[in-house]
């Protein structure tokens, strides 16, 4: 079924019955407009632009591609909804404009990857969100995933069966874009209710505060990023010999995960990279002994595998990766148990305000705190990575336990 907006028709579901369960319906179908040419983005557009709030979702293709591309945008004003496809629609400079006004509330669960997917494949700023995640975080919410909180707030129990799609392949079933349709038909009606709650609980500019930090990140560039081989965890405890293969079977993986277009992991998990480094295989007979290396792999790879373990383990000591030392610390007696007193202070605070411990300071904040001593609140306030909020309500008991 199709319908004019402006002068641009767009595809348009036809809205389902709904079913009401006797706690949580089932999540309805909204009625949702697919877009796939630039005329009806522009009259989507159009259209949002008249709206106070919006909601946003993406989808991507980083869990089974290793060019990752965004793969479907969502959008939702309080009745209607809009997949956009980017992948028909490449130029979605009206779409910039619109999530980059300040008086655009756009809602997002859970917004961190979805603004630097944006940033970095579109160069799209959102300029003002409202993240029901950190709302769920700031009102200690014992459960803070979406569908956990639509089900408590909305009734709305939603089937996250296409969570992993992927969303890269054409066309998209029905059943995916009905999917994407629900992620944010309802958000910002939760963005009400939690809104109000943060309100009443005067935390209001708390999320405040955390949405501008989030907002900023995807632009906050970082200074001497350290290589992809060492993110992967556990990677920091192994010794400089052993870094060395990791070094080298990643390299190998990333190279044949490039060439396919397949997302890593699928074709060697990182804890068999890991492995490879700790206990390192001579023979193809050990690799196919290995857990997680299956026969396939080992008749397909198994040869460059152990090719790259080799060249890994002929390095010369000069050349092996080293990790950056960490910033030592004058000898300080009185440290551990300044840092015990911050934590059972934060325990009291915690309790007091009915917050998560990571509200009221995190553990490496106030390691910071126990180690600098700052003797004012001025001073805390210059702590990296503090917020605002954190000094204002926590500060004064936190530097009375120092």
């Amino acid at each position: 079924m199709e319908k004019q907006v402006g002068n641009a028709w767009i595809k348009v579901n036809a809205p389902p019955t709904l079913a009401l369960r006797t706690e949580a319906a089932e999540q309805a179908v909204p009625s949702y407009s697919l877009i796939t040419t630039p005329a009806e983005l522009a009259a989507c557009t159009a259209l949002l632009a008249t709206e106070p709030v919006i909601a946003l979702d993406t989808e991507a293709s980083s869990f089974h591609r290793y060019r990752e591309s965004v793969c479907l945008i969502q959008l939702s004003t309080r009745s209607r909804t809009f997949l956009v496809d980017p992948l028909r629609v490449t130029d979605l400079a009206p779409l910039g404009a619109l999530l980059a006004r300040p008086d655009m509330e756009v809602v997002i669960h859970d917004a961190d990857y979805d603004l630097r997917i944006l940033a970095r494949h579109h160069d799209i700023r959102v300029e003002h969100i409202f993240d029901t995640l950190v709302a769920a975080e700031l009102l200690n919410e014992p459960e803070i995933g979406l569908a956990a909180l639509l089900a408590k707030y909305e009734g709305v129990k939603v089937d996250k069966k296409y969570q992993k799609a992927d969303w890269s392949k054409r066309p998209l079933s029905k059943d995916m874009l009905d999917y994407a349709a629900g992620d944010t038909a309802n958000l910002i009606a939760l963005r009400d209710r939690m809104g109000s709650m943060l309100k009443e609980k005067d935390r209001w500019s708390w999320a405040v505060e955390e949405f501008g930090l989030l907002t900023d990140a995807p632009f906050d560039l970082p200074v001497n990023e350290e290589p992809p081989f060492l993110r992967l965890k556990g990677a920091k405890t192994l010794k400089p010999h052993q870094l060395a293969i990791l070094r080298e079977v990643h390299g190998w993986r990333e190279g044949v995960a490039e060439q396919q277009d397949r997302a890593p992991f699928m074709i060697l998990g990182n804890e068999v990279l890991l492995s490879l480094a700790t206990d390192p295989p001579s023979t193809l007979n050990d690799l196919t002994a290995r857990k997680g290396v299956n026969e396939r792999t080992v008749q397909k790879h198994g040869r460059q595998i152990l090719a790259a373990v080799k060249k890994g383990q002929e390095l010369p000591k000069d050349q092996w990766p080293r990790l950056e030392r960490p910033k030592r610390w004058q000898r300080d007696d009185d440290y551990e148990d300044r840092l015990k007193r911050l934590k059972a202070t934060r325990d009291v605070l915690t309790t007091r305000y009915d917050l998560r411990p990571g509200i009221v300071a995190a553990n490496q904040l106030l390691m910071e705190i126990a180690r600098t001593l700052p003797g004012d609140l001025q001073a805390l306030s210059g702590i990296s990575g503090i917020r605002r909020y954190q000094v204002e309500h926590f500060g004064a008991e936190l530097l009375r336990s120092l």
